[in-house]
């Protein structure tokens, strides 16, 4: 389970002004990772169009179709969080969590990311933290590095 997050699929200070810019980056660094085919990239986008997935707090968790899992090499997660927070569909997103995952095991994934999400004190080091190492932790362990 430590290698659903690398350090390196941590951004902290992209910019996107909206969903499919910030779609884009998520499945840009699933594939400079390894971890994607380029077409899972484009799912995750084509899954967007019918399935927005802000899910409140400041974050969206965009992720492929259950048919883009073909091109799924390794499950990863990655992580990138925006300089500027900006809307969604109908909320303001300030981070995203990209979601590559070739069998089932993400449904336990956006559960513990959901309980994860919920906790004010975990929301917060999420979105100001500065050290990709604490964000890691957290998302991976689901409790603070500290």
């Amino acid at each position: 389970m430590g290698d659903l997050l690398q350090t390196a699929g941590i951004t902290l200070d992209a910019t996107a002004s909206s969903r499919e810019e910030a779609v884009r980056i998520c499945g840009d660094l699933l594939v400079t990772l390894g971890a994607v085919s380029p077409e899972y990239a484009e799912a995750m986008w084509e899954r967007e169009l019918v399935f927005p997935s802000e899910i409140g707090g400041g974050f969206a968790i965009p992720h492929g179709t259950d048919e883009s899992r073909q091109y799924v090499h390794f499950d990863q997660l990655v992580f990138v969080r925006f300089t500027q927070p900006f809307t969604w569909m109908n909320e303001e997103v300030q981070a995203c969590v990209g979601i590559a995952s070739a069998g089932d095991g993400h449904v336990e994934l956006l559960g513990n990311l959901a309980e994860l999400l919920m906790d004010d004190e975990s929301r917060t080091v999420l979105l100001t933290s500065h050290d990709a190492d604490t964000i890691r932790e957290l998302l991976v362990s689901g409790r603070s590095a500290s």
